[in-house]
C-alpha cells in the first residue's frame, strides 16, 4: 500500500522551498529552487510542479494527495489567488493554486507564508495540544499567525494575524506601514538599531559605540550581550517588554493559551522571551494571563514547508 503524502511549498522572495510530508509532520525529502521572480510566476510553478514529481519519483512507494503553497504577500485563500507581494512585484493576481494544481492534477491550497508557519507551529511545533495560538516571528518585520479553537484564523479578507500592526503607542514611532506606534516600529530591527543609536550617546564604551552604525544588525546586538555589554542587554530587554505589551492586547482579546515566538531576532532567547512574556502576564487580566504561556518555536525554517503540507492534508479532509 503506497504511503500518502503532501507537498509543502514555501515561496520566499529568493528561494522556494519544497518537500515531502507525511500526515504525522515527517519531512520524507525535501530541496529549493531559485525563485527568479523577474520571470513569469507560471515559469516557477511548472519548475515547483516538476521538482514536486522528481521528489516523489526519488522516494518510490508513495502517492501525493495534496500540496500546499504558503507565500509571502496578500493571498485569497478561497481562490488560490496571489493578489501581490512586496518582494515578487511582477506578480500580481496569479491564480497559483489553480496554475500548480493544473500541472500536478491534486488539490492545491494556497494561503500567507506567516500563517502556513503558524499551522506547522501549531500541528507538528511548539504549539502542539493547544486550541488557541499565535506565532509571532521577529525578524526585519513583526509577522503572525493565528489559530483559534483549533482552526487556522484568516478573517474576513485573509488577512488576519497581523500582530505586527497592533498598537502599544498610538502617538509613538513610525511604523513602514504609515501608522504609528505598531509593534513593529519597535521590535522589529527597524525598532531595535533606534533604540541602540539612542542608547549610544549614553553608553560610549558600548562595543555597538565600535561599529558602523550604518551596519549593525540585531544579530551583532546579540553578540555584544553575549559579552556582557549593557546597552545590548538593556537593548534587548526592553524589546521584549515592548514585544509583551503587544502581547498582553492578544490574550486579553482572544484568550490565547499559547504564544509561540520565532524568526531571526527571536534566537536572542530569554534576552528577549523572558521580558516580554512577564509583561505580558502583568498586563493581562489575571484568569486570562494563568492561561497563557510563552515559548520559542520549534520548526526553524521548515515551518512553513511543514505548514503548508499539513494545511493542504487539513483542507482536504486526510486528516
Amino acid at each position: 500500500m503506497k504511503q500518502t503524502v503532501f507537498a509543502g511549498v514555501d515561496v520566499g522572495g529568493t528561494f522556494v522551498k519544497i518537500g515531502l510530508v507525511t500526515k504525522e509532520g515527517k519531512i520524507l525529502n525535501q530541496t529549493q529552487i531559485p525563485t527568479q521572480a523577474e520571470r513569469p510566476a507560471a515559469e516557477m510553478l511548472k519548475r515547483t510542479a516538476q521538482t514536486i514529481r522528481e521528489l516523489v519519483g526519488q522516494q518510490g512507494d508513495c502517492e501525493l494527495e495534496g500540496t500546499g503553497i504558503g507565500t509571502a504577500g496578500s493571498v485569497n485563500v478561497e481562490k488560490g489567488i496571489l493578489y501581490e507581494a512586496p518582494n515578487m512585484q511582477k506578480w500580481k493576481n496569479q491564480p497559483f493554486g489553480e496554475m500548480l494544481s493544473g500541472e500536478l492534477d491534486v488539490p492545491v491550497v494556497v494561503d500567507n507564508d506567516a500563517n502556513v508557519a503558524a499551522w506547522g507551529e501549531y500541528a507538528y511545533g511548539a504549539g502542539q495540544g493547544t486550541k488557541y495560538m499565535l506565532l509571532v516571528t521577529l525578524g526585519t518585520g513583526v509577522g503572525g499567525g493565528l489559530v483559534l479553537d483549533g482552526r487556522p484564523y484568516r478573517g474576513a479578507v485573509d488577512a488576519g494575524g497581523e500582530f505586527g500592526h497592533t498598537l502599544i503607542d498610538y502617538n509613538g514611532w513610525m511604523c513602514s506601514c504609515g501608522c504609528k506606534g505598531c509593534v513593529e516600529a519597535y521590535v522589529g530591527t527597524k525598532g531595535i538599531l533606534r533604540q541602540v543609536q539612542e542608547g549610544l550617546q549614553a553608553n560610549p564604551d558600548s562595543i555597538l559605540s565600535k561599529m558602523d552604525p550604518d551596519k549593525i544588525m540585531p544579530v551583532d546586538v546579540s553578540h555584544a550581550a553575549d559579552q556582557g555589554d549593557k546597552l545590548a542587554l538593556h537593548v534587548l530587554k526592553q524589546t521584549g517588554i515592548y514585544l509583551g505589551y503587544g502581547l498582553a492586547n492578544a490574550v486579553n482579546l482572544l484568550n490565547i493559551q499559547r504564544v509561540v515566538v520565532g524568526g531571526g531576532v527571536a534566537k536572542a532567547g530569554d534576552r528577549i522571551l523572558k521580558p516580554a512574556l512577564e509583561t505580558m502576564k502583568a498586563n493581562s487580566l489575571r484568569v486570562l494571563a494563568e492561561a497563557a504561556d510563552l515559548v520559542p518555536a520549534k520548526l526553524g525554517n521548515s515551518a512553513g514547508l511543514v505548514g503548508a503540507a499539513w494545511l493542504a492534508a487539513f483542507e482536504s479532509g486526510k486528516l
